[in-house]
């Protein structure tokens, strides 16, 4: 009894198996996904440039766009692996930071609202100013 069970088991994999239908789908599937403008392309921003990151938040069957400005402290990461840390001072003098990917779908638009001049590629030390001078930075002539 339970060999005739696991031999029909056996026969309806080899025949979904056999189907290209489904595999034809996935391959479309995964190239609508990568044919999406990257933001790389989009806008042309560095370390050290106050940025504003328009982003769309999804909230059950509603969705809107939510900006979030601040000062770009990181880029991490290759291709599609590629990520930016924007850090913004919120009320209260506290730092807020967020990690965008740069291939994320949900990014709507990227403003760059002021060039900055800095001599590394992580800021990491802003972490450590309080107020004013958590956002002090050289601007770049462009």
């Amino acid at each position: 009894m339970a060999d005739k069970d696991q031999e029909n088991k056996i026969e309806e994999v080899s025949k979904e198996a056999e189907q290209p239908k489904e595999v034809v789908e996935k391959e479309v599937v995964a190239e609508e996904v990568v044919v999406e403008e990257p933001v790389e392309e989009q806008v042309d921003f560095r370390v050290g440039d106050s940025i504003r990151v328009f982003y769309k938040i999804i909230e059950g069957e509603k969705s809107r766009v939510q900006p979030f400005e601040g000062i770009v402290i990181a880029i991490k990461g290759k291709e599609l692996s590629k990520t930016f840390t924007v850090r913004k001072i919120g009320a209260g003098q506290i730092g807020v930071e967020r990690i965008f990917p740069f291939q994320s779908p949900n990014i709507d638009k990227i403003e760059v609202t002021k060039y900055g001049n800095v001599r590394r590629s992580k800021l990491y030390y802003l972490r450590d100013k309080i107020g004013k001078a958590a956002t002090k930075i050289k601007e770049r002539k462009v």
